[in-house]
């Protein structure tokens, strides 16, 4: 996946890893168990991780 993505520093890469396992995982969750996700707050604690890899991003873009 990053073989092609040599431009992005190695920090990125690892936060897009982050990003696209999470996004994958709250479809998966969503998919498999919605109640469990929303009732023991999973899908609320991926959300928090994408908004941390965003805000972090964005802070040093500044």
């Amino acid at each position: 996946m990053f073989s092609e993505a040599v431009w992005l520093t190695p920090d990125q890469q690892v936060r897009l890893l982050a990003v696209a396992c999470v996004v994958s995982g709250i479809v998966r969750l969503l998919a498999d168990g919605p109640g469990t996700g929303i009732l023991h707050d999973l899908v609320a604690r991926m959300c928090t991780t994408l908004d941390h890899c965003g805000a972090t991003l964005s802070h040093r873009d500044r």
